[in-house]
Order: C-alpha cells, then sequence, then structure tokens
C-alpha cells in the first residue's frame, strides 16, 4: 500500500515539474521584463501611466499566469487598493509609498507585519510603530480596511483591539473608519453602536445618529445604571455569534468576576436573533464549571429556540430541575425530547429513583 502511495507521490511530483517547467519556459523567462515595464510606469507618477498599470493587472490574459508569483499576487492587492481610492477621491494613494513593485511590496508586508504583532501582542513599543507608521506614510482608512480583510488571521479579535488603540489616542478619522467596518462586517456590538450615536449627534448628523441608537434595544428602566457592564457583557456574547476564538471563556469568566446579575443575562439572551446549539453549549459548559447554574439554566432555555426538542439541552435542564430536588419539572423538559435516546432514559430512571426515595 506504501509502495502504490509513493508512485503515487513520485507521479505527482513529476507532473508538477513538468507544469513549472512549461510555465518557466512561457511565462517565467518574461517575469522580469514586465516587473521592469511596470516599474517604469511606477517612476513616471501619471494618471496615465497608473491607469496602464490597472489595465494589466485588470487583463486575465496577463494576471492569471503571473498570480502564483509573489510580487506580482501583492501589486494585484495594490492596484485594488489604488482603485478604491481613486473612487474615494483620495488625492495621495498608496502608490505614492514607492516607485518600483518591491518598494511596494516591502510597505505591504511592513503594514502586514504591524498588524500581526498588534493582533499576537507580541511586544509593547507595537503600538506606538503602527501609530508612527500610519502617520509617516499618510496611510488611508482604505489601506487599513483592505488589510483587515485579506491580510490577518484574526480580523474581528484585532478591529477591537484598533478601535480601542485609536479612541485612547484620539485618531478620530481611523476610529470612525473602525466603527464602520465593525459594523458593515459584524452587525449588532451595542457598545460599538453607541458610540457611533453619541458621535454623529455630537457632530449634528441627527439621522445617523437616530439610526444607530434604533440598531440598539430599548434598555429597561433598571439597567441604566448598568448599561456600562451590560454593553460589555453583549459585546462577549457578540463575539461568540462571530465565532471569534476563546469568547466562550472570556464570557463566563468576565460574568463570574464582575457579577453580572441573572435579569441582565436573561435580556441580553432575549435578543439574540440566531446563535449555533453548539455555542450555547460552550456557555453552559463553562458556567456549570463556574457554578453558575442559574445563568445556565436560562442559557439551556434560550438554547431551546435554536434547537427546539433537542435531547442534550432538555437533559442538562432535567439535570439541573434534579439537583434541585424538582422531579416533576425534570420529567416535564424530558417529555419535551423530540427523538429520545439512551440519554433521556437514563434521567427518566435517576427521576424515577429520587421519587420513590421520597415516599
Amino acid at each position: 500500500m506504501e509502495e502504490i502511495e509513493d508512485k503515487r507521490t513520485e507521479r505527482w511530483a513529476l507532473e508538477e515539474e513538468r507544469k513549472e517547467q512549461q510555465w518557466q519556459d512561457a511565462y517565467g523567462s518574461k517575469a522580469e521584463y514586465f516587473v521592469q515595464e511596470i516599474n517604469n510606469l511606477l517612476a513616471q507618477r501619471t494618471s496615465e501611466s497608473r491607469q496602464q498599470i490597472k489595465g494589466m493587472f485588470l487583463e486575465p490574459s496577463f494576471f492569471q499566469h503571473y498570480k502564483q508569483v509573489d510580487i506580482f499576487a501583492v501589486m494585484y492587492v495594490v492596484m485594488s487598493i489604488y482603485e478604491l481610492e481613486q473612487e474615494a477621491g483620495s488625492t495621495k494613494t498608496i502608490l505614492e509609498q514607492s516607485d518600483t513593485m518591491q518598494g511596494l511590496q516591502d510597505y505591504m508586508f511592513r503594514f502586514r507585519m504591524l498588524l500581526y504583532r498588534l493582533d499576537f501582542e507580541i511586544d509593547s513599543e507595537v503600538e506606538e510603530e503602527f501609530l508612527a507608521f500610519l502617520t509617516k506614510h499618510n496611510a488611508s482608512d482604505i489601506q487599513l480596511g483592505v488589510m483587515l480583510t485579506t491580510a490577518v488571521m484574526r480580523p474581528l479579535p484585532l478591529a477591537l483591539k484598533l478601535e480601542a488603540l485609536f479612541e485612547r489616542h484620539g485618531s478620530i478619522l481611523y476610529l470612525l473608519f473602525l466603527w464602520r467596518f465593525i459594523e458593515d462586517h459584524w452587525q449588532g456590538n451595542y457598545q460599538i453602536l453607541s458610540k457611533m450615536a453619541d458621535f454623529y449627534a455630537s457632530s449634528g448628523n441627527k439621522s445617523m445618529a437616530k439610526r444607530c441608537q434604533n440598531s440598539i434595544p430599548v434598555l429597561p428602566e433598571q439597567f441604566e445604571g448598568r448599561k456600562h457592564l451590560l454593553f460589555q457583557a453583549q459585546e462577549l456574547l457578540w463575539k461568540i455569534m462571530y465565532k471569534a476564538e476563546g469568547a466562550e471563556t472570556e464570557l463566563t469568566l468576565f460574568l463570574q468576576k464582575e457579577k453580572v446579575a441573572d435579569d441582565i443575562w436573561e435580556f441580553l439572551l432575549e435578543q439574540i436573533d440566531t446563535m449555533e446549539k453548539d455555542h450555547y453549549l460552550c456557555i453552559v459548559n463553562g458556567l456549570l464549571e463556574c457554578k453558575e447554574a442559574s445563568k445556565a439554566e436560562l442559557t439551556l432555555q434560550s438554547g431551546l429556540k435554536a434547537a427546539p426538542g433537542d435531547e442534550l439541552m432538555l437533559c442538562l435542564l432535567a439535570e439541573q430541575a434534579i439537583n434541585r430536588g424538582e422531579s416533576g419539572q425534570a420529567r416535564r423538559y424530558l417529555d419535551q425530547v423530540t427523538h429520545p435516546g439512551k440519554l433521556t432514559a437514563q434521567f427518566r430512571e435517576v427521576c424515577s429513583r429520587r421519587q420513590g426515595e421520597k415516599m
């Protein structure tokens, strides 16, 4: 079997080598010529020369053959950014960063590495370096947006870090861009929407302020004094909905540390339109580990909206009822299971034993 697999691997390698040689013969030998031609056009710094470059990358018969070459792939992204900047009426574009393809590739690499260091918090100096980089290069928000959608591993957590960074340093234009970017890509963060509403209201844009405010549910009067806490908890739930790594653990630790009341938690659960069953179960697991049984029950009851009749959720609710000595309530939960299996049968036996013990 291994010998057959080795022969397949060998055939595949030989085929790939043959394709590579064909590419080199037909196109690879011309790559340096095109790099020089594009460099000459970049050096002219005219709208006409830049349009010529854009035309080259829009032509499938050209780019299709060079998209696997790093410098051409990066240049394609650069020209995509340039086109967006042109449409937005930017006077300074990404093409001002260098007159060569290599220079532009280096600029994009530096931008990406700074975002990587910010994302993974590799060192303490990176925030100042990043802000200095944006200022020095007069980087447009369009560049930042494209990098966030094409060049980073965890766009949502990084966008939140950048939002906090720009807020701390008073970088209003970038901050406003980040708010819009977050709302465009991951709708429904109450904290972001509230900040946007306040900004638009203070700048006189009443219609946008109202639009943002209307995207936040009306808070019951008893929550007004706890709005900041509610918004923080909601942001963590929102991160779970958009599958941010580690958000379930963040949420359960936050609920425990901040002693978030059950009424706030219940209100937030009621606002969820859709969340996958597995997310509910992950939250429940964390809550039970933290001995937050009442919140776990509220979460399971909310989860049944996404998975009505689900055996595992209803058995977990039955278990909580049994722990409180409410065998009758436990049976009522078990009666709701759509497709009872071994787990349901086991809990029915527990209910019967507990009932017999009372008699």
